[in-house]
């Protein structure tokens, strides 16, 4: 055999062993691939499991759950960061698939290992129970003694779903990028969890009474006639908590405030200029703005003036988390023995606060009487602890989902820490890659109108030569009654034509706020070009606000198109005033021919 056909044998084994060691690697990489998608699939259920069994108290389920849970992720994570998936990581277009198994992996063992331990060594002393009264206090101990963990495992969790929200699903092989997703919600759900859980332990045994009484004011709002955060506050209920007992003393309308001649405490300017002075002259009018800091203080300032007592907080609440709330009461009996007699259950609860009272009663004082004697009942029946706790628990969390409850404090620290929740009101934050936007809408009508008004909001991105990328908001209002139907309202729910609003009409401000990272461009209505009637910036955000006026079974859309700052950019979102009626927030279909005409 001759040097040079040695040679070329040689060659051909360096040839067939360097595509042998590829081969083997891919294969390599596939199987260990697939092996670690099937510990991420046992991961995810087991993570749901950890949950619900600390809601349960289960102290061995949790820990059974946790131990299950941390074993396929470490698994998982081992298999997707060895030397070769590293180095295959960097292969152009199968790199990218690798590197998001990989985060995925990642991201679960970081949950898995530094957080789900600390969570489930509190099952058994802190559990859905633990929030429900007995002996008509709540006892603040378990709450406190399980602050320190709650912390660490809350640290842990949102670090993993800083993590996976990075992760970008971009160019992934459909599966793949579908599990990513399911992945990214996922732990997005369980980081709310561990917020939520982290900030109620360190904040409610001092806010209900641990260390010296608290006291509180409750709005109850009335949706029928909408206010920023979702209506008119129509009761002011002055509550009070000591070592987790909680009562409720003295209730008012928010009508017997009367008016003052100028607002009670000074106005930001923003809300001076959209919402104008009498934010801070009626109750009624306090949650014009969306800032409920600035609502709360009003209202604050307004009880001190009429009664000289200084509170230490106020909460908000609308009908319709009245009605989540009764799902885990059951029914209450308003007024018994009294003519305000009426039972209340989640199925009526709306209407007969929002509607039925209005025809039932035509004297506004004892409208607002049943009004006092229905919050009256739920409460008293929420404090004895007479309501299923996990029931509550998701009660509460569904009114915290829809912003049907708000927060503020008087204390500094407690509501710095309630300021970073969605409890503290007040235009969303953009955060995770997402833009949000908010639709705020307030009654101008001066009635009780609102009932039949109906709302859906249509959300788009896109980009159009030569402006280049827009975010656009369409706001569609409808009046929901007929010309029939509205002859036969009574005057204080049609406004009897008062301010100038022919009666079934429905008048609703709309004010439209861009995200951080955005500025207001233009509006179109039905009729062409739509000029703002106010143009504000409030907390450097665009604030666009207009006039829209429905008369019976008329709708009219009004679109909002904004313009990202350079380097802006993400998935939009949009948080609308909370209403009687469901509102409906999709993906739109627009084009630039429409959106620049």
């Amino acid at each position: 055999m001759t040097s040079e056909r040695r040679r070329g044998h040689r060659v051909g084994w360096i040839v067939a062993a360097v595509l042998f060691v590829l081969v083997a690697a891919v294969v390599w990489v596939g199987v260990r691939g697939l092996l670690a998608v099937q510990e991420l699939r046992a991961a995810l259920p087991a993570a749901s499991r950890v949950q619900s069994a600390i809601e349960s108290g289960s102290a061995a389920d949790a820990a059974s759950q946790s131990s299950e849970l941390r074993r396929h992720a470490d698994a998982a994570h081992s298999l997707t960061s060895d030397p070769v998936w590293r180095a295959f990581e960097a292969v152009p277009g199968l790199g990218r698939n690798l590197s998001a198994l990989d985060g995925v992996a990642s991201s679960a063992a970081s949950i898995a290992d530094d957080g789900l331990d600390s969570l489930a060594s509190l099952s058994g002393s802190l559990s859905a129970s633990t929030f429900k009264p007995k002996g008509g206090a709540l006892d603040l101990a378990p709450l406190a003694h399980a602050a320190p963990a709650l912390a660490k495992a809350d640290k842990a969790v949102q670090r993993g779903a800083q993590d996976a929200a990075r992760l970008d699903g971009r160019g992934l092989i459909a599966p793949l990028a579908s599990a990513v997703a399911d992945y990214k919600a996922k732990v997005a759900g369980v980081a709310e969890f561990t917020d939520a859980a982290s900030r109620a332990s360190a904040l409610l045994p001092a806010m209900l009474g641990q260390d010296g009484r608290r006291s509180y004011l409750l709005l109850v709002l009335n949706n029928a006639e909408l206010r920023a955060p979702g209506g008119i506050p129509g009761s002011v209920v002055h509550v009070t908590a000591d070592k987790g007992r909680i009562a409720f003393d003295d209730q008012y309308s928010a009508r017997s405030f009367g008016e003052y001649d100028e607002p009670i405490v000074p106005l930001t300017d923003s809300t001076n200029q959209l919402y104008g002075e009498i934010t801070g002259e009626f109750m009624q009018d306090v949650t014009l703005t969306p800032h409920f800091d600035e609502s709360a203080q009003l209202a604050s300032a307004m009880w001190q003036e009429r009664f000289g007592q200084d509170v230490d907080g106020v909460v908000s609440l609308d009908p319709v988390a009245l009605k989540y709330i009764l799902q885990a009461t059951g029914p209450v009996i308003v007024g018994a023995g009294t003519p305000l007699k009426a039972q209340l259950t989640p199925d009526n609860v709306v209407r007969v606060l929002m509607s039925d009272v209005y025809a039932r009663f035509s004297d506004p004082a004892q409208q607002d009487a049943f009004f006092n004697a229905a919050s009256s009942a739920i409460f008293e029946k929420v404090a004895a602890g007479g309501f299923d706790p996990k029931a509550m628990l998701t009660a509460f969390g569904r009114i915290g989902d829809e912003r049907r409850m708000n927060v503020w404090s008087a204390t500094a620290a407690e509501q710095e820490s309630i300021a970073q929740t969605t409890l503290a009101g007040g235009p969303a934050r953009s955060a995770g890659g997402d833009q949000r936007f908010n639709v705020y809408l307030s009654d101008g009508t001066g009635s009780k109108m609102d009932y039949y008004l109906h709302t859906s909001v249509a959300l788009g991105q896109l980009t159009c030569k030569p402006v280049g990328a827009l975010y656009v908001v369409e706001v569609t209002l409808r009046n929901g009654l007929t010309a029939a139907q509205a002859a036969k309202l009574p005057a204080y729910v049609s406004g009897g034509g008062s301010y100038g609003v022919p009666v079934g009409t429905i008048r609703t401000q709309v004010t439209g706020y861009g995200s951080a990272g955005v500025e207001f461009g233009n509006a179109f209505d039905g009729d062409g070009t739509a000029e703002p009637v106010k143009f504000v910036k409030d907390g450097g955000r665009s604030a666009a606000q207009y006039v829209v006026d429905l008369k019976p079974g008329e709708s009219q859309t009004v679109r909002l198109v904004y313009n990202p700052k350079k380097g802006e950019g993400g998935r939009i979102q949009a948080d609308v005033t909370p209403q009687i009626n469901p509102v409906a927030v999709t993906r739109g279909g627009f084009d630039c021919g429409t959106v620049l005409k």
